[in-house]
């Protein structure tokens, strides 16, 4: 019996943790995008950090990274953090969109593009990648391709 008792508190221990670990990664991305709102970057970067440390291949994590040293204009910390990402089979959406607006701001324009069409492989249903691109073929000057991207987001993701 006591056996059985140590061994049901030992199982409900380690499913517990894994999704306590997981809300309060969530409470502390949630408390740097409060920062970030705020402009303050130095700490929207140490608590995403910190969170980082519980789980060091959280995408999600990593992603927000990414943006925050993008809006800090550190552009080559960013491009480094991104750019794995984007290789991971679990890497979002907004990996990608991450990822092309760093590459759209250091000006790598073909790497941009390359980003939004591996995104568009990836989610080809996805508005946003569609938006993203377009605006991007637009910006080349290639106003036929920007319009197609456009309508072809707008016939996945109205």
């Amino acid at each position: 019996m006591r056996l059985t008792v140590i061994f049901l508190s030992c199982i409900f221990f380690l499913s517990w943790f894994p999704g306590h670990a997981q809300q309060d990664i969530d409470r502390q991305r949630q408390t740097a995008q409060t920062f970030q709102r705020q402009g303050d970057y130095a700490n929207a970067l140490l608590v995403l950090n910190r969170a980082l440390q519980a789980d060091p291949k959280n995408i999600d994590v990593l992603t927000d990274i990414a943006y925050v040293q993008y809006l800090q204009r550190d552009y080559t910390s960013a491009r480094e953090t991104v750019k794995p990402l984007t290789d991971r089979e679990d890497a979002q959406v907004r990996t990608f969109q991450v990822a092309g607006n760093i590459f759209k701001g250091v000006e790598e324009v073909k790497e941009c593009e390359k980003i939004y069409r591996k995104g568009l492989k990836k989610f080809p249903a996805s508005g946003a990648l569609h938006s993203e691109l377009g605006e991007l073929l637009w910006a080349k000057e290639k106003p036929e391709d920007a319009i197609n991207a456009w309508e072809n987001g707008i016939q996945a993701d109205p």
